[in-house]
């Protein structure tokens, strides 16, 4: 067991998790742009991820296969592109709280919606995650590119949002001023993602092509960009409310996968930051 000790817990960050309605203890932050928003999350709302081979991926597709149906977000392609930029404190407290398992967590970020690998984005929303052990809420805002632009360059949300009262936005600009939120680290991968007619609340995406950068702009470019799962993996994110059904947990149980603990966002930052120590390494031997 793990002696680091836990960052004592902030009252009010534990209120914005799972959704406060706002900004905590009656703080009056800067509103947001009023676009498409995820209603009121879930409380019975939870996610389970297995880190699929790529020799497996084949067999998991079989496996579900009759049980679901593909998204239409799919499109054509089979799939879509979720650029993800993600911001955390100068000390990375958010990547500290995954790595150290507290239960009560937040992740904010921008996320880009790609057809495909640098595409325009269809869509690009500020976005809250939250959780509280395996239950999940994800809460968003829409966003234009020049909001997205002028948050990733450093200006104050109350600047970028002005003076509308959007609720995510309020929550994303207390989180900002109180702990001096900036953009940590872009991640980039192609999900498929897929539902069921039968269980209305399954919803089951697989990860793939995950790669990750400390560029944190919208054209993030490809060079800047290392591999986040080296051995080529894919990630498989089931998010479900209540109860999984059972007809899945057997299928899963029948080809040997395993539930895993894996955040996208702290695997990404240690693979950056593994990435540039490595080439200052290189580069201090020739010198």
């Amino acid at each position: 067991m793990s002696n680091r000790r836990h960052p004592k817990r902030d009252a009010a960050i534990d209120q914005l998790v799972l959704g406060g309605g706002g900004a905590p203890n009656g703080a009056t932050a800067p509103g947001a742009l009023s676009g498409p928003s995820l209603p009121q999350a879930y409380t019975n709302r939870y996610e389970i991820k297995y880190l699929v081979a790529a020799r497996d991926v084949a067999r998991v597709r079989g496996a579900l296969a009759g049980l679901l149906e593909p998204d239409a977000n799919n499109g054509e392609s089979g799939g879509y592109i979720n650029h993800s930029i993600y911001f955390d404190t100068p000390n990375y407290r958010y990547y500290s709280e995954k790595h150290e398992g507290q239960l009560a967590r937040i992740k904010p970020r921008l996320r880009f919606y790609r057809p495909a690998y640098g595409a325009p984005a269809k869509a690009t929303f500020l976005e809250l995650k939250g959780r509280y052990d395996r239950i999940v809420a994800k809460r968003r805002t829409g966003l234009d590119q020049g909001m997205a632009e002028a948050l990733l360059n450093g200006a104050s949300p109350g600047a970028v949002f002005g003076d509308s009262r959007d609720a995510v936005a309020m929550e994303f600009a207390y989180l900002a001023d109180r702990f001096n939120l900036q953009p940590a680290t872009t991640v980039i991968y192609h999900r498929e993602a897929f539902f069921s007619s039968l269980y209305k609340s399954l919803r089951i995406t697989l990860d793939s092509r995950l790669q990750c950068s400390l560029a944190t702009r919208p054209d993030t470019p490809p060079d800047s960009c290392v591999e986040g799962l080296p051995g080529g993996e894919t990630v498989l994110e089931v998010k479900y409310n209540d109860q999984i059904p059972r007809i899945l947990l057997s299928r899963f149980h029948a080809l040997g996968l395993q539930q895993r603990t894996f955040s996208k966002y702290a695997v990404s930052l240690e693979r950056c930051f593994d990435q540039f120590r490595s080439r200052r390494l290189r580069a201090s031997r020739t010198l």
